[in-house]
């Protein structure tokens, strides 16, 4: 009974992780303007799109499909939520399954244990790649950021107007905000279309980029008040290029302690282990 509930474990367990590496291995086609529009309604009104998944039509499916879009667009990932929703749940269902056909060789406590935990790698290592993902993307903007505000700040000391030096850093500047920048500008210029300020305030809640909010809210007081965007700016490179100064010393501390700490516990305590040794004899010998 033990080697036929193994053996049906093991094709499970091997039939999960083969769907779910295929899965992850097909690659997306690249997304053009009208199917990323269509990907975004589609995301907003699951319920009214006719290739709508049925966990989208469930009670609370279209806010949890909505909530990963937001992620997965936040993370730089090209994959639809349907393909990151069957990998997040086959790798905890395979990892599972692995972990519970240890039945043969543990007790039923040891081996409900293995599977739980190897449920909840699986879970939480999908969900650690996603946070990460969206970590990295955002900490790589913000630096994309302070060179395009540093010769943002230059072109206007030069004396040109703010949309136009703006275009002008964003067409020498090459880089993925840089990019999304151009694209914003060139969007803003069309008849009844949202004003740049605005479209660059979505962009920045849509990233996270608080600095991105605050170069919005510099141009829209510029374009309103009429006043000089040259020192907001330059203000705000600045303080952007201290905080990245002081994320840059906090990472160096961190990566020391990294470097310390294995080397105190496998360098120092087999030292220390070793010359405290003689002494250690000693005071047993004298104890018996």
């Amino acid at each position: 009974m033990a080697e036929s509930l193994f053996v049906a474990m093991s094709f499970g367990a091997g039939a999960l992780v083969g769907l779910s590496v295929l899965q992850a291995g097909l690659g997306a086609a690249p997304l053009d303007a009208s199917q990323w529009l269509a990907r975004r309604r589609q995301a907003q009104n699951p319920q009214t799109a006719p290739s709508a998944p049925l966990w989208a039509k469930a009670p609370g499916g279209a806010q949890a499909r909505l909530r990963l879009a937001d992620a997965l667009d936040r993370a730089g990932w090209d994959e639809s939520p349907e393909r990151v929703a069957v990998v997040w749940v086959a790798a905890p269902l395979s990892l599972g399954m692995l972990g519970a056909s240890t039945v043969t060789v543990l007790e039923w406590p040891a081996a409900a244990a293995v599977a739980t935990l190897g449920a909840a790698a699986g879970f939480g290592s999908i969900a650690f790649a996603l946070i990460s993902s969206i970590r990295q993307r955002r900490n790589r903007l913000a630096r994309e950021l302070i060179p395009i505000l540093e010769l943002f700040s230059l072109e206007l000391s030069a004396g040109g107007s703010p949309m136009a030096a703006l275009s002008s850093v964003a067409m020498q500047v090459e880089g993925e905000l840089a990019g999304d920048i151009r694209k914003l500008l060139i969007a803003s210029q069309l008849a009844g279309s949202p004003s740049f300020e605005l479209r660059l305030l979505a962009c920045a809640d849509e990233l996270d980029l608080p600095s991105l909010a605050s170069l919005a809210t510099i141009l829209a007081a510029s374009r309103e008040y009429g006043t000089g965007a040259v020192q907001g700016v330059r203000a705000l490179a600045a303080d952007m290029r201290r905080e990245h100064r002081r994320a840059l010393i906090t990472h160096s501390r961190r990566a020391l302690n990294h470097v310390l700490f294995p080397a105190a516990v496998g360098v120092l305590m087999p030292f220390l282990a070793i010359l405290m040794f003689p002494a250690v004899t000693t005071l047993m010998r004298s104890f018996r």
